[in-house]
């Protein structure tokens, strides 16, 4: 009976760092004092006020967690265009002494510490930076609602054209939620547009809503309704290739299924009209070794199997986002499209909503191009696809 006692308080000394692996952060970040302020609700500071508008600029961002208390990990939500490689110092005696380096990396930028610490300064390598919105954790894993990004793995199971932040749910509705969240397909976003700091931010949230975790390729064009002929000189500045970089993205990534916007643009905005266009000459030319040469030699060349074009006339599909998802807690496709689509604060007084958005039906898409076959059940964007 002794020797049963024994194996057990083993077995469970063995689990406790497992455990302890297990447990979930605290956010903190209201408890700490922020460059030597405390949080204050009725006049927060420029980082706690959830407000991506509002922004603090500066060297250093120094933080002490609450007694008690020691800080794990921070979100960085960068107004900085460019996210600089930062670094974290703690305080030791009179001194500051590097911790950890992290990033370049994301927008959202998630930054884990080897060990717990009472006190951190963050700083740029060089020059000053500018912070959105920050968050503060304990130790432990992070909640769902932290942003915790990652790359694209070499090959992707889908890859989605959306041209500005918000069109990926208003017109491709529980797209995201069903194939990411749901059922774990690796979906990478590609945005063409984004106008401002604010609307990149906004993009994330959605696209976090949605279950996605890879980052998207932000192209970061110039937002434009003019003629095609003019979006395309426009985007063709400053040494831009939109052309051959959606070639080139087709064959790193090697997606499977490729999601486009409508021919016409939907509401016949012409920066959609665009990058369908963009899209469907990528999928066209990806498959050619004589096509964009340089590309075709880094990363081989990719025959895409399946493209489907939003209300796309012919070999018609209409998907189903009324059925309930369980990684979502039994909400359907079209419910977490329509809590996504509220991130995109800045957009809200323009007026869409996802019931607008039924007038350009974001459940019906076209088998535009196919080298599997054509699609026979008619409700899945993978059939015909082989199971990794």
């Amino acid at each position: 009976m002794k020797r049963m006692t024994l194996l057990v308080m083993l077995a469970l000394l063995l689990l406790l760092p497992c455990m302890a692996l297990g447990e979930m952060a605290e956010d903190i970040t209201n408890e700490c004092v922020i460059n030597n302020q405390t949080y204050n609700s009725v006049t927060p500071d420029k980082m706690r006020d959830n407000s991506y508008r509002s922004i603090y600029e500066g060297s250093a961002v120094t933080i002490s967690a609450p007694a008690g208390k020691t800080i794990g990990s921070v979100l960085l939500k960068w107004r900085t265009i460019s996210p600089p490689e930062v670094i974290i110092k703690t305080q030791q005696g009179s001194k500051w002494i590097e911790v950890k380096r992290d990033g370049p990396n994301y927008a959202a930028q998630y930054i884990t510490l080897d060990e717990p610490l009472a006190s951190l300064r963050i700083s740029p390598k060089s020059g000053s930076m500018q912070i959105s919105e920050i968050t503060v954790l304990t130790e432990g894993e992070a909640p769902d609602y932290v942003q915790v990004w990652k790359d694209a793995p070499e090959k992707v199971d889908m890859m989605l054209f959306s041209t500005h932040p918000d069109d990926e749910v208003l017109w491709f509705g529980g797209l995201l939620p069903l194939y990411e969240g749901e059922l774990g397909k690796d979906v990478l976003v590609v945005n063409a547009v984004y106008s401002d700091y604010v609307r990149r931010l906004e993009l994330l949230d959605a696209l976090w809503t949605c279950g996605v975790d890879i980052y998207p390729v932000l192209l970061g064009y110039p937002n434009q309704s003019n003629s095609m002929n003019q979006i395309m000189k426009v985007w063709r500045q400053k040494g831009r290739d939109p052309e051959n970089r959606t070639v080139e993205l087709l064959r790193q990534y090697k997606p499977d299924v490729v999601v486009l916007h409508d021919i016409d643009g939907e509401y016949g905005h012409t920066a959609h009209v665009t990058f369908s266009w963009l899209g469907r000459q990528a999928v066209e030319r990806a498959g050619n070794a004589a096509e964009h040469a340089a590309s075709a030699k880094k990363w081989g060349v990719w025959e895409v199997p399946k493209t489907y074009i939003h209300l796309y006339s012919q070999n018609q599909i209409k998907m189903d986002w009324s059925q309930p998802l369980s990684a979502f807690d039994g909400k359907t496709g079209i419910e977490v499209a329509t809590i996504a689509l509220d991130c995109h604060i800045s957009q809200l007084n323009i007026g869409w909503r996802m019931d607008r958005a039924h007038e350009y039906d974001n459940t019906l898409f076209g088998l535009w191009r196919t080298n599997v076959g054509p699609d026979v059940e008619k409700n899945d964007m993978f059939e015909n696809i082989p199971e990794n």
